[in-house]
């Protein structure tokens, strides 16, 4: 789930590649939320009125609902973003909101649009069709195209250089990470989405590209209206079987090894979705690690962008070797959740009226009942106590390598935080995980969508401050790996895991 360490709300808000499940309407028991009725001119815009409604609706959510936000927001009237104007469209709307939200350090949050309001606004030609990939603040192709070669390097858009661009977006909406470095996992992610928020949509796709062998660069027009019919193209680059499903496994005789790739904590179709059927799965594992005698673990979390809590616990004690007592704390802003009837997911999963009425019950029950500095506390306001054992039956690993990187998030990082505290014999390999390692904003993940506009507004419920921390644990920052091995673009191009054949040199490999 944003996607984003603690950044700009426009960090995260592109949900093209991360939209909210629809509400059912099939009988199944899922509610159909209360929406406004989209003004006739809706492909045209908003009328001022209509979209300064949504912002205050927004506003307003976000003030009392966001935990990590709250201290950070303007405080008194909401401003009107809009009275200047005399038709806004659904980028200026955006845009002025973002604007108004700059500076803020926030995450898992974000603003974006559904599948069906791109395809109401008639904005899939206005993004750019192919995916890239930014390395050292330049962009690869991520994908084969006719003769255009995988990994040819984006030079130029529409008569400006990318340096030009990235520069341009920089002054725009920031775009560098805690180091002052171009954030490439953003760019990658929201580069299209920015691209557009800034020039709005092209006429044709005019670039400069040059192959990964080639000593010339080529100059190239895509017509949009060639482009208009085309199927979506993936990301060659996360089309791997190994990140394809939640857990995929694999072993290698002669370095004593297994393979463990965790792509996700979210409930799976694929029965992952208990405390219990985690257990299973792992469990299957360890009994085939300890017939084929392994010695050593590699743990993959690059692909994994976290999902539910208690699963990564449940995951970490199959993988530590000393009880642990997790003292993690969380506070909230808010015990009835505001704006129910736009309310359409919780946690991925379409909103019904009994979700949203458990979670209201967790909020009334397990946290205080006075605002102590402006949040409801965890009623066991030391910790939640949670008690990590280890697992018995639980084949022991020599060595176990957590590979790690920025698109380590949330649930993730907990995984991780917990398995290093647990056990001595944790290196975590590769780059700075996506989300920091001292807590983040998340458990509970609603999604709105704002009544005019239609737009998904996404916002975490809760404020996590984990504890213990792992050693050295830097405030606001990811975790960091004890190995470090940054992709490069030779890699990428290539094909070369360098990561994982770093963990694999570790282990003994040539």
């Amino acid at each position: 789930m944003k996607i984003s360490r603690r950044l700009v709300l426009a960090c995260s808000a592109f949900f093209l590649y991360a939209a909210p499940a629809p509400i059912a309407t099939d009988g199944s028991g899922a509610r159909e939320p209360r929406r406004a009725v989209a003004p006739a001119n809706f492909k045209d815009g908003l009328s001022p009125a209509e979209a300064q409604s949504d912002f205050k609706i927004m506003h307003a959510i976000f003030t009392r609902a966001h935990a990590t936000a709250f201290l950070q927001i303007p405080k008194g009237e909401t401003p009107d973003l809009f009275k200047d104007a005399k038709q806004v469209s659904i980028r200026d709307f955006i845009t002025r909101i973002l604007g108004y939200y700059r500076g803020l350090h926030v995450d898992h949050t974000g603003l974006g649009f559904s599948p069906k309001l791109v395809e109401d606004l008639g904005l899939k030609t206005a993004i750019f069709p192919f995916p890239l990939k930014f390395l050292g603040g330049k962009a690869y192709l991520d994908c084969a195209l006719a003769d255009i070669p995988f990994g040819s390097e984006l030079l130029s858009m529409n008569g400006q250089s990318l340096a030009q661009i990235l520069q341009e977006l920089e002054f725009y909406s920031g775009i560098r990470n805690a180091g002052g470095a171009w954030d490439d996992y953003r760019l990658t992610e929201n580069f299209s989405f920015l691209y557009y928020l800034r020039h709005g949509r092209p006429k044709d796709w005019e670039v400069e590209i040059k192959g990964p062998r080639e000593t010339k660069s080529r100059k190239l027009v895509w017509k949009i209206a060639e482009l208009e019919h085309l199927p979506p193209v993936p990301r060659r680059s996360g089309t791997s079987l190994q990140y394809a499903q939640p857990l995929y496994s694999m072993f290698n005789p002669s370095l004593k090894a297994a393979y463990l790739a965790i792509n996700s904590f979210m409930p799976a179709a694929g029965g992952l979705d208990t405390i219990d059927s985690w257990n299973n799965h792992l469990n299957l594992f360890h009994q085939e690690a300890r017939a084929k005698k392994s010695e050593n673990l590699v743990i993959d979390l690059r692909q994994n962008r976290g999902g539910v809590m208690l699963f990564s616990a449940a995951a970490a004690t199959w993988f530590i070797e000393s009880p642990l007592e997790d003292k993690s704390r969380s506070r909230t802003r808010t015990r009835i959740l505001p704006h129910r009837e736009y309310a359409q997911s919780l946690n991925g999963l379409a909103a019904t009226d009994t979700m949203i009425g458990d979670v209201e019950k967790h909020l009334q029950t397990g946290f205080v009942d006075k605002l102590v500095d402006g949040y409801f506390n965890t009623r066991q306001t030391d910790a939640r106590f949670l008690q990590l054992t280890p697992i018995n039956i639980a084949h022991r690993f020599k060595k176990i390598y957590i590979l790690i990187g920025p698109a380590t998030y949330s649930a993730a990082v907990n995984f991780a935080r917990l398995v290093k505290l647990g056990n001595p014999n944790v290196v975590f390999v590769g780059e700075e995980t996506g989300s920091p390692g001292d807590g983040h904003s998340a458990e509970i993940l609603v999604s709105y969508q704002l009544p005019a506009s239609r737009l998904l507004f996404e916002i975490p419920l809760m404020r996590v401050e984990f504890a213990p921390l792992v050693q050295g644990q830097l405030p606001a920052r990811g975790i960091f790996p004890d190995v470090v091995v940054k992709e490069s673009a030779a890699d990428f191009i290539a094909g070369h895991d360098a990561v994982l054949e770093a963990a694999s040199r570790a282990m003994g490999a040539p």
